[in-house]
């Protein structure tokens, strides 16, 4: 027995879920663009802090220039490439209360909720 009829509902409902995904698809996508916009922009406040930050203490004697590249490279060596990156080396962290193991990144423990120690600055 041949339901004929029944096709193009079927065909409706394959549309209907392809509109749907490409909707999700559209908020994503603006989602993502708003997410780099508001990235594009925190990295431009930082480079204006950063540059004057370096302004005030060459004016102030602190440094000059090539003296401040020289230290920037002394730096970027620290993490064994001289690629205009640092990327300290962390591993995993232990609980103080359980002993259990965090990632790197975590503030807590997740398994006993314990604050973890903060990281050293320097």
């Amino acid at each position: 027995m041949h339901y004929g009829w029944v096709h193009p509902y079927y065909d409706f409902g394959m549309s209907q879920r392809a509109t749907e995904a490409a909707s999700d698809a559209a908020s994503a996508a603006r989602s993502a663009r708003s997410m780099s916009e508001r990235v594009g922009d925190a990295l431009d406040r930082q480079a204006l802090i950063i540059r004057t930050i370096l302004t005030f203490c060459e004016r102030k004697g602190l440094f000059n220039e090539q003296e401040f590249r020289e230290l920037m490279n002394e730096i970027d060596l620290s993490d064994g490439q001289l690629d205009g990156k640092f990327r300290p080396q962390h591993g995993p962290q232990t609980c103080p209360s359980c002993g259990k193991t965090n990632g790197k990144r975590a503030v807590s423990c997740m398994y006993c909720g314990t604050q973890l120690d903060d990281r050293p600055v320097m």
